[in-house]
């Protein structure tokens, strides 16, 4: 394990089984946080705000549900069918529901809110971790992502028949 600071610059790397990855503690403008970090606390502030707001919405059918093309055209969810359902209700804390329509929604959505949390600080600080993994590493990540939305669709369809 390596250790670097140098002015604004903070950085640990680690030589692990997969691969290489680097963390680094960077110190950015104003322009730069906004367009990055501000960006994606929007979307985030937004899919909070949605999860509660949702059945306000419906209610004063001020809401337009937009189907699923996938579930459309097979009758079958797709690996995210439910999640939204499951985010709306987690975030009015019925958690047993919330694994019914999604088994990740929960998780999602804690996820979201703690994203939220480092994105508010990262904009208000000026400072912002940088997570560098090598080529290998992103790539057995994005794979196991898809890997776990793949599972927890088979229990979907085999097991939890009620949940969508």
């Amino acid at each position: 394990m390596a250790f670097d600071m140098t002015g604004a610059h903070m950085a640990i790397a680690d030589a692990g089984p997969h691969g290489r990855f680097e963390v680094n503690l960077e110190r950015a403008d104003l322009r730069a946080r906004l367009m990055h970090e501000g960006s994606l606390l929007f979307l985030a502030l937004a899919v909070l705000a949605l999860s509660f707001g949702m059945p306000a919405l419906k209610s004063s059918h001020m809401w337009v549900s937009i189907p699923c093309l996938f579930k459309t055209i097979t009758h079958l969810p797709c690996l995210a069918c439910g999640l939204t359902r499951s985010f709306v209700q987690t975030a009015h804390g019925h958690l047993a529901a919330a694994f019914e329509f999604h088994l990740l929604g929960p998780l999602l959505f804690g996820l979201t809110a703690m994203s939220a949390i480092y994105l508010t600080v990262a904009v208000a600080s000026g400072y912002r971790v940088r997570v560098a993994f090598a080529p290998g590493t992103r790539r057995i990540a994005a794979w196991s992502v898809l890997a776990l939305f793949v599972v927890c669709w088979i229990i979907k369809l085999s097991v939890m028949r009620g949940g969508w």
